[in-house]
């Protein structure tokens, strides 16, 4: 097969845009990235700049096409995957926003979502739900009964604004408001005001869509008075997006796919059969299977996702989340425990273990199956013999450990006989944090050659639409780069156990920290 034909994949992440020009052979011909500047108002708040965003989107795009030494005229199309629930409300007539890009990182609503969960008319609605259960015994009403306000999900942080900021207040009574995830602006921005559309990985991560129906809950207008009249048509993943306004980049590109980032990884690392699971540890870390068309109840919090709707199919997954992984190899540069990410692997194996320190990754709280959005993070078990690289590999630990309660949550819920897991992120690359994770689940973990999945993945599924390959042939372009298999040493696995397990010891004093 010919390789002049180029489709760019963009990655709006949370830390970092990317985008990837491959070509009909799947092989990566130009690339280019940047670092999404958040902006931190208040403790709590996390923003994104969208005029920022914007020009730092067609400026990477460009860039990509020009390290591909192409004209962006040789662009086939396009496919873009998104980090979900950061969304913003604009006007509909000037397109001027009323406020920055709300992060999923942000807990502004915290105290909100507290209030709603503890309120009459939530309690009322879940008992409602559960009598239907027992009256039809359908999971959709089971998970209603178990409905949870959480200030990670958009609905939450989109009440707080509705309440708060007196511009949209006004503009909503005047029926002049558009709601959008990053997909849905970024359609907005490219189509110059034509589409107001979301994909349905995207809109699935909301909190306020139903997956059984595949439409916005109607109960999100009942609890939370979410006019319906903001929020974009819910549409498949293979869906006619059109193309970017020819003024743009000097010629219109069509838009192939538009894919929530932890859909395209599934989809790159081809997690096509159900309980096929993959890892990412990005700037959080998101332990996902897919469920095939069963939308999975869960009892302690794995999130039942769409994966993707593709040709009238859905394939849908649970997700296991937890809110902080990158960022904590962030932090650890900021404050100087850490020069450059490349050092740190030679620093956690220099020493035999953290020295009996503990740390607790919770900059944004625990998730399932803790669920504690008031945990704090820190160190335990600090000592006069703890050296900077103790400090270091207990970070790694935690984060690791972190993971690992993700794993045996599923694994509570979703009995099968997993056996191997595919990980990417750019933590995935520490092959320390890969080993002890194999170890204390007992999984082969298979980190293949590019650990950016995400930004493949819509890239893959932007050919298949176009008929540049098939989907089995998407299997054959995932190059092994290294397996990690679990170490079957008795007295060292029992050690990390008994790690562990202190380490949840640990966890137990560091929860309802943050008290109101």
């Amino acid at each position: 097969m010919s390789s002049n034909t180029y489709i760019a994949c963009l990655d709006i992440g949370t830390t970092t845009i990317r985008c990837t020009i491959i070509n009909s052979l799947a092989h990566t011909v130009g690339s280019a990235r940047s670092t999404v500047k958040l902006i931190y108002p208040e403790p709590g708040f996390v923003e994104i700049n969208p005029d920022q965003l914007w020009e730092q989107i067609l400026e990477i795009i460009n860039n990509a096409v020009s390290d591909a030494s192409l004209d962006i005229a040789n662009i086939k199309c396009i496919g873009i995957s998104t980090q979900r629930s950061t969304f913003l409300t604009w006007d509909s007539k000037t397109g001027k926003p009323f406020h920055n890009f709300i992060t999923w990182k942000d807990i502004r609503a915290k105290n909100l979502c507290k209030e709603l969960n503890e309120s009459f008319l939530v309690k009322a609605f879940r008992c409602a739900a559960y009598s239907l259960y027992l009256v039809t015994r359908s999971n959709r009403f089971l998970i209603g009964s178990r409905l949870k306000f959480a200030a990670n999900h958009a609905r939450g942080r989109l009440l707080w604004v509705l309440q708060n900021i007196p511009e949209l207040k006004a503009a909503l009574g005047e029926n002049n408001v558009k709601f959008g995830t990053i997909d849905t602006w970024l359609l907005h921005k490219f189509t110059k005001n034509k589409l107001h559309l979301t994909d349905i990985s995207n809109a699935s991560a909301t909190g306020f869509f139903d997956p059984f129906v595949f439409e916005w809950g109607s109960w999100a207008k009942v609890i939370l008075g979410i006019p319906m009249e903001i929020l974009p048509q819910v549409v498949s993943n293979d869906y006619d997006f059109g193309s970017t306004e020819e003024q743009i980049f000097g010629v219109s590109i069509p838009i192939r796919c538009i894919m929530a980032d932890q859909s395209s990884s599934m989809f790159a690392s081809s997690c096509f059969v159900p309980d096929d699971i993959k890892l990412t540890l990005g700037t959080g870390a998101f332990l996902d299977v897919n469920t095939s068309a069963e939308i999975h109840t869960s009892v302690t919090g794995i999130y039942p996702l769409v994966a993707w709707k593709i040709r009238n199919e859905v394939t849908c997954i649970g997700e296991v989340a937890c809110n902080d992984c990158g960022s904590f190899i962030q932090w650890l540069l900021n404050i100087g425990l850490v020069t450059k990410p490349a050092d740190i692997y030679s620093m956690v194996t220099s020493v035999q273990d953290s020295d009996g320190v503990y740390f607790i990754p919770a900059f944004s709280g625990l998730g399932p199956p803790i669920n504690d959005e008031k945990a704090s993070s820190g160190f335990l078990g600090i000592k006069p013999t703890t050296t900077k690289n103790h400090l270091v590999r207990s970070v790694l630990e935690g984060i690791t450990y972190r993971a690992v309660l993700a794993f045996q949550t599923l694994k509570k819920e979703r009995n099968s006989e997993y056996r191997r897991v595919t990980v990417d992120g750019g933590v995935s690359n520490n092959d320390f944090v890969c080993q002890l994770f194999a170890d204390l689940t007992g999984l082969e973990v298979e980190r293949l050659d590019s650990t950016e999945m995400s930004v493949l993945g819509v890239g893959f599924l932007a050919g298949i639409i176009t008929g540049v390959w098939k989907t089995e042939e998407v299997k054959k372009f995932n190059k092994l780069k290294k397996l990690f298999n679990p170490k079957i040493d008795h007295i060292y696995r029992e050690k990390c156990f008994d790690e562990f397990n202190k380490w949840r010891n640990a966890v137990e004093r560091f929860k309802y920290w943050y008290e109101d």
